[in-house]
């Protein structure tokens, strides 16, 4: 008999993990999420910090509205000390990034999101697994995925037929590597990243630094040491060097690349592709798990009047995005 669920969500993830867990339980429905397992031993890829480099007032409302009801889906869970709070200071170099970052800074504080000169107090931020033990939701490690001559998505697992009324693609490594090219939002485009990890460094300014026009953002952890994130694929040590206070040489204790997709426009890309059946969730960037909440209301049918013109603003087929096209970091965009 072939399974058959309302959503297939695939990603690796906090946000895949909080949204497969609220739709099985906060909106009794039948899922299963596809997760690969990731090595411990691989650098981290992605931060989950509620701070996006976002203008428009209404997605901070947005995020402001789920950011609290994340905090409290996870203390009700037992999961308190997975998401807390840090200060992120954001650095600028050119002029349009500064007015940016003054427009950032002043639609986000209308939602509570504290800052001055540069540095954001209290940033929510998600660390440590969230796990779906004990939960309704199916955990499998991998599907396969065709679009068979229908054009609409078919699942297999373990050589078996799974029926799902919508495949959700949640993470960079799931659209990369289950939507073809040809079958991917022309807004959407792979940007080649870097992580590296240095040994124990200077003390930083702030736990999280990012330099928007270098393409730079570092973590420094309690030993201090510095995880770095790169976006391009230029000038990575030059770009990386100008960000560091030293000692120098600062030695690299590991390295990785990979790809992340990025929207041109720098506004989130979220909804379904045609009649296909899949669902993407792109470019939300490192605040994508604290819209865990609205996003399962959406799938689930019960967004509210709010959330679903903002979702629907954001949908792909909408050929007219000057409404929602938001910043862009030079650093951070594709040549």
């Amino acid at each position: 008999m072939t399974d058959s669920y309302d959503f297939a969500i695939f990603g690796a993830g906090p946000l895949s993990a909080l949204l497969a867990g609220l739709l099985a339980h906060g909106h009794a429905k039948r899922v299963i999420r596809v997760a690969g397992p990731v090595s411990v031993q691989r650098l981290p890829r992605d931060l989950d910090l509620a701070l996006p480099l976002a203008t428009r007032p209404e997605t901070w409302r947005l995020l402001s509205q789920s950011v609290a009801e994340t905090f409290a889906l996870m203390q009700s869970i037992g999961a308190r000390d997975v998401v807390r709070t840090t200060r992120v200071k954001i650095i600028a170099d050119l002029p349009t990034t500064r007015d940016a970052l003054g427009h950032m800074a002043h639609a986000a504080r209308g939602y509570r999101q504290r800052s001055r000169d540069g540095v954001f107090s209290d940033v929510a931020l998600i660390q440590g697994d969230i796990t779906l033990h004990d939960s309704k939701v199916k955990s499998v490690p991998s599907a396969r995925v065709t679009f068979p001559d229908s054009g609409r998505v078919a699942l297999t697992i373990d050589g078996q037929p799974v029926v799902a009324d919508r495949v959700v693609l949640v993470d960079n490594g799931a659209l990369l590597d289950l939507l073809p090219e040809a079958r991917r939002p022309k807004l959407l485009v792979p940007l080649p990243m870097t992580t590296t990890l240095t040994v124990p460094a200077h003390s930083l300014a702030a736990p999280i630094i990012r330099f928007p026009d270098r393409g730079v953002t570092l973590v420094q952890r309690s030993d201090l040491s510095v995880l770095a994130l790169i976006a391009g694929d230029t000038d990575i040590d030059a770009r990386l060097a100008s960000c560091l206070t030293g000692p120098f040489p600062l030695a690299r204790r590991a390295s990785s690349h990979y790809r992340r997709l990025i929207t041109r426009d720098g506004a989130p890309l979220i909804g379904p592709l045609g009649d296909s059946g899949m669902f993407v969730i792109g470019g939300l960037g490192e605040a994508a798990a604290f819209l865990a909440p609205p996003l399962a209301r959406l799938l689930a049918g019960r967004a509210t009047e709010t959330e679903a013109a903002w979702f629907a603003a954001h949908d792909p087929a909408q050929t007219d995005r000057s409404t929602v096209a938001d910043f862009v970091a030079p650093g951070e965009m594709v040549p």
